[in-house]
């Protein structure tokens, strides 16, 4: 890691490993990855990847559709809320005001007023919930950036109770650091992804409306992490779930009609065929049997998904356009064209949070 000031005026003890999983499971959040009962009063930071598995059954997707995801984290524990204060604006000077030219305008939702900024920033006060173990222990803060007219997710921050001990984490999610700085289309033409984006030779236009390219995309970048990290397709519930992307890779092949050449070109090793396996599952797939079997026997016997099924009855239409009234996720704003006002982005933001 590079150290920043941040780092250095904290005093942040690094709890970085890169551990992927612990135990059976994929770590899907960075908070996963550290000890925290255990820490002592201070400030720490850990650079964590993260498979976010939950992401899988997502539906409909957007183009923030990441199921690996790299972050960067900072936690304060029994910090006060002054300190609290003074570290999120200074991990939000630090990673997106200095590298911009411009003064920011920024939008804090969560519980409280936190005065980011002597009160320059737009703070509405939102409740989001977070639970461990299905407990609510705290809730979320969501911060957002306004660049020329469009609205995007900047960090996350996460104030809750455990044990004896008051938590506020900062998580920062790469991609949507560098969308945002770099004032991207969208997560996809990135650094991590464009190898992927180019190769496909996809327009913003084009990308951003089609879940399959979305999914294609991100399950192609994500493969070839698990493969590079020796995760293969086995017995064990990792295993089994190395599987289920290989297989949600396979249906993004499937329905785009892609040419054989095109994994060959893009993946290598187990990944490449076991993905192309599944593939040729779906080819050969007897239609007929739609009618013959009970979809869960399609899926036991057959391998073929729930998902699947639907793409093989050719009923699904991929096609995703984003709209103030059609808005599903936080995610989804930065899309959104009629999108013109800041009181139009709030009322929006506001609308998601309300039919969670």
């Amino acid at each position: 890691m590079e150290e920043k000031e941040v780092f250095k005026k904290y005093q942040c003890e690094d709890l970085t490993t890169y551990e992927l999983t612990q135990g059976k499971w994929f770590i899907g959040s960075a908070l996963q990855a550290v000890a925290y009962p255990d820490l002592n009063k201070g400030c720490y930071y850990y650079h964590q990847p993260t498979i976010w598995t939950r992401m899988l059954q997502v539906d409909p997707v957007n183009p923030y559709w990441e199921i690996h995801n790299e972050t960067e984290n900072f936690l304060l524990v029994d910090g006060s809320n002054k300190e609290a204060t003074a570290l999120l604006e200074d991990v939000l000077t630090e990673y997106f005001q200095k590298k911009s030219k411009k003064p920011l305008k920024l939008y804090s939702f969560g519980v409280g007023k936190r005065r980011l900024f002597a009160g320059r920033v737009v703070e509405t006060e939102l409740e989001i919930p977070f639970y461990i173990d299905k407990i609510r222990v705290g809730n979320y803060r969501k911060v957002f950036v306004q660049i020329e007219g469009r609205f995007y997710p900047l960090l996350d921050c996460t104030e809750f109770q455990y044990g004896q001990k008051n938590y506020f984490e900062i998580n920062l999610n790469c991609s949507y650091l560098e969308m945002a700085r770099r004032q991207l289309a969208c997560i996809f033409y990135g650094e991590r992804y464009l190898k992927y984006t180019e190769y496909f030779e996809l327009t913003p236009a084009k990308l951003i409306t089609d879940q399959r390219y979305l999914r294609l995309i991100s399950l192609l970048e994500t493969v070839a992490f698990l493969e590079k990290h020796a995760f293969k397709t086995t017995a064990s519930y990792l295993g089994h779930t190395v599987k289920k992307i290989h297989k949600l890779l396979a249906l993004q092949v499937f329905l785009l009609r892609l040419p054989s050449t095109t994994l060959h070109e893009l993946l290598d090793g187990a990944a490449l065929e076991s993905v192309k396996q599944e593939v040729h599952k779906l080819e050969t797939f007897e239609l007929a049997n739609l009618e013959k079997y009970a979809p869960e026997i399609l899926a036991d016997r057959y391998g073929i998904t729930l998902e699947m099924q639907t793409a093989l009855q050719g009923k699904k239409d991929y096609v995703r356009n984003y709209t103030q009234k059609t808005a599903k996720y936080f995610t989804d704003l930065p899309f959104c064209t009629d999108i013109q006002t800041e009181a139009e982005f709030i009322t929006t933001l506001l609308k998601i949070q309300q039919q969670k």
